[in-house]
């Protein structure tokens, strides 16, 4: 099929690469006419698709705690689904939420599928990530407490309940309006807010642990997504 062998050419992440989140990417006003191309026999418009959501996609995958080794997998029938469905797409709305409606479905039920095999099959440890080498520079000490710090609440982001780890990233990282976020995940406006604030104070109260901070998790809340 030629859609699918141009996705795994595309979905190739140098290994090197590939544990490491990948810069956000701004979608442009004009990625929704790809689709339409797309339908209309454009043979270019849907790799063009697939490189414009690549990297996004894969930070999608990556903070949500996919594996490395499902990665590649899981990307191809991401944009085999967004193939398939390309017909009830709706041009009137944005392309950005009705990609990543089905990018959160499918990685729900990738993750579903993964905690019946190790129910059944028993855990595997995970890899320790390799540490970023020492940073050289004058201010390279700024950057590697950054780095730690980016780290650090990365980690805590993997301990949050599945749900409030996808509202985290769909409303904080791909910047998704609320009822977008709702409708992504089929449950309602105000039980996002509700998650997304939760999601907020165990993640602000952990960084202030961290740091030795006094005082409630709520003065180190950031401030709220608007609607």
């Amino acid at each position: 099929m030629r859609v699918g062998a141009q996705i795994q050419e595309m979905s190739q992440v140098p290994r090197g690469r590939r544990d490491a989140p990948r810069p956000v990417h701004v979608v442009r006003p004009d990625e929704r006419q790809l689709i339409l191309r797309h339908l209309e026999g454009d043979a270019e418009a849907f790799a063009c698709l697939v490189a414009e959501y690549r990297a996004p996609v894969y930070s999608y995958l990556t903070r949500c705690g996919v594996e490395g080794e499902d990665r590649d997998d899981l990307f191809q029938d991401i944009f085999i689904k967004i193939h398939r469905a390309a017909g009830s797409y709706d041009p009137e709305r944005p392309l950005h939420p009705w990609i990543f409606t089905i990018v959160a479905n499918t990685v729900r039920s990738h993750l579903r599928k993964r905690r019946v095999r190790q129910l059944i099959f028993g855990k595997s440890g995970d890899d320790e990530n390799t540490p970023d080498p020492e940073d050289p520079a004058p201010d390279g000490e700024r950057r590697t407490a950054a780095r730690e710090t980016a780290a650090f609440v990365g980690r805590q982001l993997s301990q949050l309940r599945q749900v409030q780890r996808e509202v985290v990233l769909l409303a904080c990282v791909e910047k998704l309006p609320l009822k977008d976020v709702a409708a992504a995940l089929d449950i309602p406006v105000n039980t996002v807010k509700t998650h997304l604030r939760r999601a907020r104070l165990t993640l602000a109260g952990a960084l202030a642990r961290k740091q030795g901070l006094k005082g409630s998790p709520r003065d180190g809340r950031p401030e709220e997504v608007a609607t």
